[in-house]
């Protein structure tokens, strides 16, 4: 394998442990919002959580990115090989 594929694959690694921080960060704001009784607190809570799951987003469509890039590296090193 070579440092490049072992690069992306650690970057790939990363960005899912962020997703997954993303997603539960979005749920924390989100509770944290239905806790709150003041309603301009309550506003800022949803527009936190609203930025949370952009950068899922975000993160979920680079993952995207990375791993087509890695499926054509495989498989075009697969095709040198045989």
């Amino acid at each position: 394998m070579s440092a490049t594929v072992e690069t992306r694959e650690n970057i790939i690694s990363i960005l899912e442990r962020a997703v997954q921080r993303e997603i539960v960060s979005c749920a924390y704001y989100t509770e944290a919002a239905d806790c709150a009784c003041d309603p301009q607190v309550r506003s800022f809570l949803l527009q936190l959580a609203a930025m949370e799951e952009g950068h899922r987003e975000q993160l979920v469509g680079r993952l995207g990115e990375l791993r087509a890039q890695l499926e054509i590296t495989g498989n075009i090193n697969q095709m040198f090989q045989d």
